[in-house]
């Protein structure tokens, strides 16, 4: 295998791309393939080349890939219609399988989530829609022949500033559960190693924090180090489900909160951090370090 030089990204605007993306960038050459290049350029750093691309075009994706050495994949499904005719996940990852034809491209990786972790499907009982998709769009890269890892991580804690609304830090149904909890930043340096030696990487790469902390906790440690006069609410997931009878997005909420709920960490990650280095950001840090920023209220 060829060292790698350039990466193309698709995804690469969404919460957990972005971060990723800025990382590569400090290592790699990086296009990033988006449908929207007026958006990309507000939040992508300036030495990162964008292209219009579709993953419903597969010539598109084919003219993206040109001269590239590898794809990074960030991908997301928010749904729990399983007859649904396209998923990025499945359709749009077989047809960026297709464009990868008459281009030689070396290596492949792609966030999942940690369950959809060989290891952790043997305790899961009820796997929520999206990992079931997921694991679909996985069988389809892992079938094209082109070398793979599949990046496994748990709870972000990016995801608590999102959690926001009405000076409230929310969250829904169950905190009791514990969480290995990641910072973006943390993993997007793990991706920048794996891409620097792709010919050591595993098939399946689980990504977890270096510090156990349940939902309630993290909630508290945020709110300490963040802004103190934020409230902590919690809502029931009875209410949500209750709302998704109306609306699909409540619906999908309700699927994605009952499956967090009802599914604790196991540590799995030792081997990753030999590899690619143990995360360094516990929940305080992230939580001062986003305080800091002009931007972050």
């Amino acid at each position: 295998m060829r060292q790698i030089k350039k990466i193309a990204v698709l995804g690469a605007t969404g919460r957990l791309g972005a971060p990723v993306v800025a990382e590569l960038a400090k290592t790699f050459q990086v296009r990033a393939i988006v449908r929207s290049p007026d958006k990309a350029r507000t939040r992508l750093p300036l030495n990162v080349e964008i292209v219009r691309g579709d993953l419903r075009d597969i010539p598109s994706l084919h003219a993206g890939l040109d001269e590239m050495d590898a794809i990074y994949i960030n991908l997301a499904t928010e749904t729990v219609d399983l007859n649904l005719p396209f998923y990025e996940e499945r359709e749009g990852v077989k047809n960026l399988i297709a464009a990868t034809k008459g281009r030689d491209i070396q290596y492949i990786a792609k966030i999942g989530a940690l369950g959809v972790y060989p290891p952790a499907l043997k305790t899961i009982k009820n796997n929520m829609v999206p990992n079931l998709i997921r694991m679909e769009g996985h069988k389809i890269i892992a079938a094209s022949g082109i070398p793979h890892t599949f990046f496994a991580p748990t709870h972000f804690m990016d995801l608590l500033p999102n959690m926001i609304n009405k000076h409230a830090l929310q969250w829904i149904g169950n905190t009791s559960v514990k969480i290995y909890w990641i910072s973006a930043a943390d993993y997007g340096r793990q991706v920048v190693k794996a891409f620097q030696s792709p010919e050591t990487m595993p098939e399946h790469c689980p990504i977890q924090g270096p510090q156990a902390l349940t939902v309630k906790q993290a909630m508290e440690q945020f709110v300490q180090h963040y802004d103190p006069t934020l409230k902590i609410r919690i809502a029931p997931l009875w209410m949500i489900r209750a709302l998704g009878f109306f609306s699909p997005r409540m619906k999908f909420v309700g699927h994605l909160f009952a499956y967090f709920g009802s599914h604790e960490d196991p540590f799995y990650a030792d081997q990753t951090w030999r590899d690619l280095g143990k995360p360094t950001t516990t929940i305080d840090m992230f939580a001062k370090g986003l305080r800091q920023t002009p931007t972050a209220k």
